[in-house]
């Protein structure tokens, strides 16, 4: 089986090409828009989703069948059509010009996967079964959604505030270090959700006062 390397990517006003324009397509480059990257997506015909997005000026539409030209200056690359045809024709291409392809129902073609993700916030994890069973992969997300609900989120923001406290203000970085140890230990999650927004931050106080 394939060894995959973990990797989260900024993609900032990169040029991402979808190739598709079904309801994958949709979800994939929903997904890109959401991480600030510069959509493109080639399909003579496009869903209901990404003909809103087009409409309201969100992608770039070539109303084209897929061709090597539509790769020019893409950062990454994803095909989602259901012509296995295409789908080999994007990954072959890609591998020529040394750009990253997802080869949505074909896995194995391109040179990187998607993980199953969750989101809360700041914080994301990626749970990946490196093509094996993305279903499986789906039912570990879902667990872990009971693990890091909606609170998770709130709290990275609050922590990331305390964090930039602590480096401008606390020069000794041993004592940054068990600062930022017993914060993570501390059930804060627990005190933000039982007791709300202001118990937290006394709580983060009392720990960085007292370390």
């Amino acid at each position: 089986m394939q060894t995959y390397y973990p990797a989260f990517l900024k993609l900032n006003n990169r040029l991402c090409v979808v190739v598709g324009g079904g309801k994958v397509a949709a979800r994939k480059t929903q997904a890109l828009l959401e991480c600030g990257a510069v959509v493109r997506v080639v399909s003579p015909s496009l869903s209901p989703k990404l003909a809103e997005l087009a409409v309201q000026g969100l992608i770039e539409h070539l109303a084209q069948a897929y061709t090597c030209e539509v790769l020019e200056g893409a950062f990454l690359v994803v095909a989602a059509t259901d012509s296995a045809e295409v789908n080999t024709l994007v990954a072959k291409d890609c591998e020529v010009r040394n750009i990253p392809a997802n080869i949505v129902n074909e896995p194995q073609l391109g040179s990187f996967i998607v993980p199953s993700t969750l989101r809360r916030g700041p914080l994301i994890v990626a749970v990946s079964t490196a093509g094996a069973s993305p279903a499986l992969a789906r039912k570990v997300r879902l667990q872990l959604e009971d693990i890091f609900d909606e609170s998770y989120g709130e709290l990275l923001v609050i922590l990331a505030e305390a964090r930039s406290r602590v480096m401008s203000e606390i020069a000794d970085a041993e004592v940054r270090r068990k600062i930022f140890s017993a914060l993570a230990a501390d059930d804060l999650p627990g005190i933000l959700r039982e007791q709300g927004r202001e118990a937290l931050c006394a709580r983060i106080n009392e720990i960085i006062g007292g370390c």
